[in-house]
């Protein structure tokens, strides 16, 4: 059963209550004045209390509207899972009755009175019996209950059109059309701020047609909400401007747009206390321009859907406020601040189980050089999500809307195969919600595996241990903590957000320059996995069916940080040449002259060659002794091990050369010349590298650059000028 019923015909009235009851099944039809929260099917609708047992709501004293109501909420939160608190409503019910008695108040329904109106009836009724004010914490208490109440009855006997209502909660109103699988299916929209009604009313409709024909999605409309219902209905009040068409002559209207666009630039964001992104000023543009092009195009159909023939006086000037060339740019391309360095990722994901500890539990890390205990979060499902967007790098709401069973078995393979940990053993299926079309499925890994099969053993157990009684499946693979009996309401990328960020400012997890990493956008995570495989050398064309994207362009955007990964990384590490002393060459010179993302075949296993691309190299494998070879610390392994191997080499065919001639072989010998020398360039190199500084760059002459001022790469030169 759900939740989100349909409204009951009639307005409020005895015959609206008798259409809620005629709803209820059996087991909600009491024919005794009774609800005994300790028996099913009401147990299951609220809390379990561990200091008493749950209460027994007595409901004489209510008329029969009244009953069928309370029942009818309690119906309607069994069907989705939803709790309350059965104590406040025994204490809502004591005064509700109250006042029924009382002829002059003439209350026969809760929805008679407003929630501010309930509240102090309950502070009178408080007063009453103990003679005293009750303590702040009571109405904090008791408004969650008595709001609940409220605001489902308002939905049930609202008006037909569900989208004259100042509140919108598809969770509850199943007449909002939404898509089966929302990201933002429980977000509430809430309207009664916006202070012109014309402005209200005309965005609500805008609203619902929008959503009606697709042309808008829910999770569109929260934005869209402020940029009209805030931003734009801030600067009219402030312009004076209290009409559809907005001015007195059609040739203003352009003056009014450029004023709004003048209006956003000048405004302080409330989040960061600074300017206005140039993204959020683009997109309000984008929401008017929009909003009014919709209202001029059904100008009659609005007015009178609206009840307001103002809007008919719209022309198609009110279509175009502004030209092409005005709209702000609102660029996302990807860049440094998307791609998050391993270390700082590899830090805050080997403190993951943190989430998973329970609150009471601490785990020892070391902070600012001083070790501190910090306090688990009691949240395992928050690292599981966050793991397996690290390590797919899907979207977070592709994720948290996971089905429960996800994974397929591959033809011919053994997902319990441990011979290789980084071969792909299953195909995950993720819910692709932002591009119709696109792909829903990848390949995954065995650690990928792992961790989903963690998260469906704990899914079992926990929704067996909130409702043991209830045979229904889930809907989603991360369910929702709070109202979610029944696991239809997936996990909200809000919390995790919260959850991720809390934890890397308490750890102080920063990145190369120090600043604090924003765990907060976890988009981050998918354009460091898309980074990841661009660098390892994935053809473009695989990386595309892996993000899910429609096209190689969108993909693009994702590889824009490629160059200037690869060219920070070449800067790092000191570059000597083949006698261990540093190369005269600018460190970025040298990047450009070996071209590492176009040039791969001058890339060597122990260094680079600066050989110009046009050139053939004639001197074979004698790399070491070449005045176009450069290495630098990273290399130091290969070269310690080409040392060993080199002077092995010179011991096997010395004896080599003794038992062959009877006689030792000299230095002069033309073989032994040239791996003598290649000898001493590697010992030369060894030296200069071990006691170089780690990362330190040479710039110019053999001269190091400076501390605290790594050198800027081309990228990093040519967008400063640009």
């Amino acid at each position: 059963m759900d939740d989100r019923l349909s409204p009951a015909p009639g307005a409020l009235s005895s015959e609206g209550a008798a259409a809620l009851g005629a709803q209820l099944p059996a087991a909600f039809d009491l024919s005794v004045p009774l609800i005994d929260f300790r028996s099913a099917p009401f147990s299951e609708v609220t809390y379990a209390y561990s200091s008493r047992p749950a209460a027994r709501v007595l409901l004489d004293g209510l008329p029969e509207p009244m009953r069928h109501e309370l029942l009818w909420w309690l119906w309607s939160l069994h069907g989705g899972g939803e709790r309350m608190n059965s104590w406040t409503l025994q204490q809502w019910v004591r005064v509700a009755a109250a006042l029924v008695a009382d002829p002059q108040r003439g209350v026969d329904s809760f929805a008679c009175l407003s929630v501010e109106e309930w509240i102090g009836a309950a502070k009178r009724d408080f007063y009453e019996r103990w003679g005293r004010l009750p303590a702040r914490t009571f109405e904090q208490t008791h408004r969650a209950t008595i709001a609940r109440l409220c605001a489902a009855l308002e939905r049930a006997y609202g008006p037909d059109e569900w989208w004259r209502s100042d509140v919108w909660e598809p969770r509850r109103d199943r007449r909002i059309p939404v898509r089966e699988h929302e990201p933002l299916g429980n977000y509430r929209l809430r309207f009664a701020e916006i202070r012109q009604p014309w402005l209200r009313e005309a965005i609500k409709w805008f609203f619902a047609r929008a959503l009606e024909q697709g042309v808008l999605a829910w999770t569109s409309l929260p934005g869209y909400r402020t940029y009209l219902g805030s931003y734009f209905s801030e600067f009219l009040l402030g312009a004076g401007i209290d009409h559809p068409r907005l001015v007195e002559d059609e040739s203003e209207l352009r003056g009014v747009a450029l004023s709004f666009l003048s209006h956003l630039r000048g405004r302080r964001s409330r989040r960061s206390d600074g300017p206005l992104s140039a993204v959020s000023v683009g997109l309000s543009q984008t929401a008017v321009q929009g909003f009014y092009l919709f209202m001029a195009d059904h100008r009659h159909e609005a007015a009178k859907a609206l009840g307001d023939p103002r809007w008919t006086e719209l022309s198609d000037a009110h279509a175009r406020l502004w030209r092409a060339g005005e709209f702000v740019r609102r660029d996302r391309g990807s860049g440094p601040a998307d791609y998050i360095d391993p270390e700082a990722l590899g830090r805050i994901v080997s403190h993951l189980d943190i989430l998973a500890l329970s609150r009471d539990q601490t785990k020892t890390v070391v902070v600012g050089g001083e070790r501190r205990g910090v306090h688990g979060r009691g949240d395992p499902q928050a690292m599981r999500a966050f793991l397996l967007e690290v390590l797919t790098g899907r979207r977070i709401n592709e994720i948290l809307l996971i089905e429960p069973e996800p994974l397929s078995p591959l033809p011919g393979v053994d997902a319990n195969s441990e011979s290789d940990p980084e071969a792909f053993v299953a195909r995950l299926r993720y819910r692709q919600t932002k591009i119709g079309g696109a792909p829903d499925t990848i390949l995954v890994e065995r650690e990928v595996v792992n961790i989903i099969e963690e998260q469906q053993r704990w899914l079992r157990e926990h929704l067996a241990a909130i409702n043991p009684a209830s045979s229904t499946k889930p809907r989603y693979l991360f369910v929702a903590w709070q109202s979610n009996c029944l696991g239809r309401q997936p996990y909200s990328a809000h919390t995790l957000r919260d959850r991720l960020h809390g934890l890397a400012s308490e750890l102080q997890i920063r990145d190369q320059q120090g600043r604090l990493v924003d765990f907060q956008r976890t988009h981050r995570m998918r354009h460091t996995r898309a980074t990841e495989l661009l660098n390892g050398g994935v053809p473009i064309h695989v990386v595309q069916r892996y993000l899910g994207h429609l096209s190689p362009e969108m993909t693009m955007r994702y590889a824009d940080t490629l160059p200037k990964t690869h060219e920070r990384e070449f800067l790092r590490f000191k570059k000597l040449g083949r006698d261990g002393r540093a190369l005269s060459l600018d460190p970025a010179d040298i990047y450009e002259m070996v071209q590492l993302s176009r040039h791969t075949d001058r890339i060597l296993p122990n260094g680079v060659c600066l050989l110009p691309p046009l050139k053939r190299c004639e001197r074979g494998n004698a790399c070491l002794t070449c005045d176009q070879f450069a290495t630098d610390a990273r290399h130091l392994p290969e070269l310690n091990a080409q040392l060993s191997e080199t002077e092995a080499l010179i011991e096997r065919r010395r004896e080599q050369h003794l038992q062959r001639t009877g006689r030792q072989m000299t230095d002069d010998n033309v073989w032994l010349q040239q791996r003598l020398a290649e000898g001493h360039s590697l010992v030369s190199i060894i030296a200069a590298l071990q006691s170089a500084e780690d990362g330190q760059a040479v710039r110019g002459a053999g001269v190091a650059g400076r501390a605290g001022q790594p050198t800027k790469t081309t990228g990093e030169r040519e967008g400063a000028a640009r």
